[in-house]
């Protein structure tokens, strides 16, 4: 005598249950479409003084604020850069979470009469630059080195995943990230560009309450209808 009555209910819940699920993909299916955003930074000035091979520089980026966002991509661009003659050179470039100074400093590691430059040396690496341009105490991580021909191009550096991440953590930090140059030999270029692209992080939070108001609407129901079938 029941079943049907039984039959009929399991119907209900497995409609019910269907409408729950459909709910939490409509959620989900929000946040996975929520627009992307860049951002995009240039140092003053602008091309970091054709980054002579006299000096080391830093270059720091504050107020940076990555609440409920991801970095998904990030770029490091030179347009137009160039060796000022075919000796030897590297450039050499870290990534930092903040830097002694704020904006571009600049710290001479070679003497003003040496040229052509005489070795290349790495001097974030030997520490040469500490403190003039950054702490002891400084996060920093090597991003590249690379040598360039007197041909101008325009080089773009591409972060890896784990790189992200690192650089993520950075700003997270003190909400600044500072970039550090070290041009061993004299590199003409028409700018530095530094480029995030974010992507909101769906917050499950928000999504919880319209989700419980959902199973409390479900529950009611299956506790009514059975009442009217019984």
């Amino acid at each position: 005598m029941n079943r049907p009555i039984k039959n009929m209910s399991t119907k209900i819940n497995r409609f019910l249950l269907g409408i729950l699920c459909a709910a939490a993909f409509a959620c989900l299916a929000t946040g996975s479409r929520a627009a992307t955003s860049t951002m995009s930074f240039q140092p003053n000035p602008v091309d970091l003084n054709d980054l002579d091979h006299h000096y080391s520089y830093s270059w720091e980026i504050g107020n940076l604020n990555l609440s409920n966002v991801q970095i998904t991509s990030a770029t490091l661009t030179f347009s137009n850069i160039a060796n000022w003659d075919s000796t030897p050179n590297m450039l050499f470039v870290y990534l930092m979470d903040t830097a002694a100074h704020p904006g571009v400093t600049q710290f001479q590691d070679h003497p003003l009469d040496e040229s052509p430059i005489g070795d290349i040396v790495d001097h974030f690496a030997n520490g040469a630059v500490i403190p003039s341009l950054i702490s002891s105490s400084t996060a920093i991580t090597k991003l590249f080195q690379k040598s360039f021909t007197t041909t101008p191009t325009t080089y773009t550096f591409n972060f890896t995943a784990a790189e992200l991440v690192t650089l993520q953590n950075y700003i997270n930090n003190n909400h600044d990230v500072a970039f550090g140059f070290d041009p061993e030999c004299h590199f003409f270029n028409d700018g530095i560009t530094f480029s995030m692209t974010l992507t909101p992080v769906p917050e499950m939070a928000s999504a919880i309450p319209a989700l419980c108001l959902v199973a409390l609407a479900t529950a009611f129901e299956i506790r009514r209808r059975r009442r009217a079938n019984a």
